[in-house]
């Protein structure tokens, strides 16, 4: 098993137990218990577990960064719309367009126009039932292994079938977006695929309401300077438009109404 793959299963038992032991992830993995003293430290760093003596507990932000699809879509409604309906514009006819799982990338394919021979391609099962009926877009879903509460399909196979492909934008929602340690999300596997689309793509855009700038989550993406464009809300904090725009990477602002600037 991967260290990604044992540090997602730890996350999966601590939201069930509230607390876990070294000894029994030790025996339960298969691995020395100096492993899982790593993942956990890993975990810690990350804002999702607390260490205590022999084990760990839940951090008191575990079950809010936890929330289903359905929750999130609650949270910054409004903005993550906004955020889609500015996004959508930057799709033009002709091209090859990939979507990470996510509550905001999933606004961006509800208000994708009525573009030419346009070709999607997807790690997200949802993302793939809204344009199943849309007969303007060829669409491409990778393989993988489901992760439920995000709908993202995730492992080696999709990772090599985007190896063969050519993506011309990458839309990429995040869970925390840091001019150090760049744009991060939650889950391990997720943001390996996600560098394999990066890896196939001409340019990424990162669409994220303002709530994200300043957070650091467990599993990096890609660093600052790898992202083109940053779709967001007003929120976002001044001194991020002045740092991103130094490091060369473009901010649209989106109100409510998608209109960008």
């Amino acid at each position: 098993m991967l260290a990604s793959e044992r540090q997602n299963r730890i996350l999966e038992i601590l939201r069930r137990d509230k607390a876990v032991e070294v000894s029994e992830l030790s025996k339960a993995f298969d691995v020395s218990e100096m492993t899982i003293r790593r993942d956990l430290l890993k975990l810690e760093q990350a804002g999702l577990l607390k260490r205590t003596f022999g084990g760990a507990v839940v951090a008191p932000n575990f079950f809010a960064l936890q929330l289903s699809f359905a929750e999130k879509e609650a949270v910054y409604a409004e903005e993550k719309r906004g955020i889609g309906l500015a996004a959508a514009r930057l799709i033009r006819d002709g091209e090859t367009i990939a979507f990470g799982a996510g509550t905001t990338t999933f606004q961006v394919v509800r208000h994708i126009g009525e573009v030419e021979h346009l070709t999607v391609v997807t790690n997200a099962i949802n993302i793939a039932m809204e344009l199943a009926n849309r007969p303007n877009i060829k669409l491409l879903v990778t393989g993988g292994s489901l992760r439920e509460r995000s709908f993202a399909l995730v492992g080696p196979f999709g990772e090599a079938m985007l190896g063969q492909i050519h993506i011309n934008k990458f839309f990429l929602g995040v869970t925390g977006i840091s001019i150090e340690h760049g744009v991060t999300t939650l889950d391990l596997l997720e943001a390996s695929m996600y560098k394999a689309m990066m890896k196939a793509a001409g340019e990424v855009i990162v669409v994220a309401d303002h709530s994200k700038f300043g957070s650091i989550t467990l599993a990096p993406i890609a660093g600052i300077g790898e992202v083109k464009n940053i779709v967001t809300d007003t929120g976002i904090p001044p001194e991020y438009l002045q740092e991103l725009g130094e490091r060369g990477v473009e901010v649209t602002v989106a109100d409510p109404q998608g209109q960008g600037g």
